[in-house]
């Protein structure tokens, strides 16, 4: 092996082990991405290990298998984010607004107050609730309410809605 990969292949081995580790780390773990930082000096660590010891040739060669190695790791990543595991997570949030949520400012009214409607999204503790079959952007007093929960105006001032 040494006069293959230099006298350096072990701990070329083990970086690059490392490397791999922390870049699958850096898929499951949250933070300011250190890990995946310090899993890609590793591979660049090896390359650079490989180029000063071994053969050029098998340092370009290794070098390539480990850069088709973290592009797939990329891909793999980005598929989940989209549709995998981590799209299932609670850590990603997948509510959206399909349609125009609030009716101009100026069309509110103290009309609203005492009237009841459904939560149309979570209300945490604002969201969008459905007031006499129009969209109102509404917010509680601090309180959670779950979307499709029954919800009464409490008070309008201006552009806000306070509900129950």
């Amino acid at each position: 092996m040494a006069t293959v990969f230099g006298a350096l292949w072990l701990p070329c081995l083990i970086l690059s082990i490392l490397g791999i580790a922390f870049l699958i780390g850096e898929l499951f773990l949250p933070g300011f991405g250190v890990t995946g930082i310090c899993g890609v000096l590793c591979l660049i660590a090896v390359s650079v290990i490989l180029f000063l010891t071994a053969k050029p040739a098998v340092a370009v060669i290794v070098t390539a298998v480990l850069g088709v190695i973290l592009i797939a790791m990329v891909i793999v990543f980005m598929r989940s984010l989209k549709q995998g595991l981590l799209f299932r997570s609670p850590i990603v949030l997948k509510d959206r607004i399909e349609s125009e949520a609030v009716p101009s400012p100026g069309a509110l009214t103290e009309e609203l107050v005492g009237k009841t409607g459904t939560a149309l999204t979570p209300l945490r503790p604002s969201g969008i609730a459905l007031i006499d079959g129009k969209r109102y952007s509404v917010e509680t007093q601090a309180t959670f309410v779950e979307k499709g929960s029954e919800i009464t105006v409490l008070s309008v001032d201006g552009p806000r809605i306070t509900v129950k």
